[in-house]
């Protein structure tokens, strides 16, 4: 009797230890959270626009699945969203609605994070010229 309940108690510890584990879960969702952009730099076949200055900022919002995202250019409004999903260092976004681009094709991006800052490098198809990008975005404390 004595070794089932030193057994059952043992069982307990180990069950509650593992219960109270702070390392994070291996599927957590890193992207989860609202993001502000701080770096753009788009290279298009004729010239190169960099940017680390904004006027207007520009927010992304992450759940578990879906993303959007607005930004003020000038007079124009540009917002976009939809899902995405994640593997290892690809991101790739599935767009539900945008102001500027039409939407229905995914979108293939490298991803890294680092602390803070997420930087997504792509190309991107605008009528017949391709557009490589690279955006890095500062996570927004909650």
């Amino acid at each position: 009797m004595g070794k089932t309940i030193c057994f059952i108690l043992a069982f307990i510890a180990i069950l509650i230890s593992a219960c109270n584990n702070q390392k994070q879960a291996v599927n957590e969702n890193p992207y989860t959270g609202a993001w502000e952009i701080t770096y753009t730099k788009y290279v298009y076949p004729d010239t190169t626009n960099e940017n680390a200055n904004f006027d207007n900022p520009n927010v992304k919002l992450l759940t578990k699945k879906h993303y959007a995202f607005g930004r003020q250019a000038g007079k124009n409004l540009i917002t976009g969203g939809g899902e995405y999903t994640f593997n290892g260092d690809v991101f790739k976004s599935f767009p539900k609605y945008h102001s500027a681009i039409s939407v229905g094709d995914s979108l293939i991006m490298k991803s890294k994070i680092e602390g803070d800052l997420w930087t997504i490098t792509f190309s991107v198809k605008l009528d017949s010229i391709t557009v490589y990008a690279t955006e890095t975005w500062k996570r927004i404390p909650e």
